[in-house]
């Protein structure tokens, strides 16, 4: 919000906090941590590895948004696993941000 400076995610017309509906936008770091998640085994969409790990990560900007946390075993998943963004391809046309462990 250009008038209070609350970040929010997603996008919306109109400031929740006070009600400007003048807006910027921000750039991520993309680094956060989860939290909260669920191990998803089914039903079972094409271009993506089962089981899947969907969380709600905690950006350091302070937004959240909801994700896929990739290249980690789903047993080793927990809230509090700091994460950074990788921009990957899921099928031949579409890029989507998921997030990979951080440490």
């Amino acid at each position: 919000c250009k008038d209070c400076g609350l970040l929010r995610h997603p996008p919306r017309p109109m400031c929740g906090r006070c009600q400007s509906t003048q807006w910027d936008t921000v750039t991520s770091k993309g680094k956060g941590t989860v939290y909260a998640y669920v191990v998803v085994h089914h039903p079972q969409f094409p271009g993506f590895d089962y089981p899947l790990v969907a969380a709600l990560i905690e950006l350091e900007e302070g937004t959240r948004l909801v994700s896929n946390v990739v290249g980690v075993d789903p047993a080793d998943a927990h809230i509090g696993m700091p994460v950074r963004v990788s921009i990957e391809a899921v099928d031949e046309t579409l890029k989507l941000p998921l997030f990979r462990r951080a440490d």
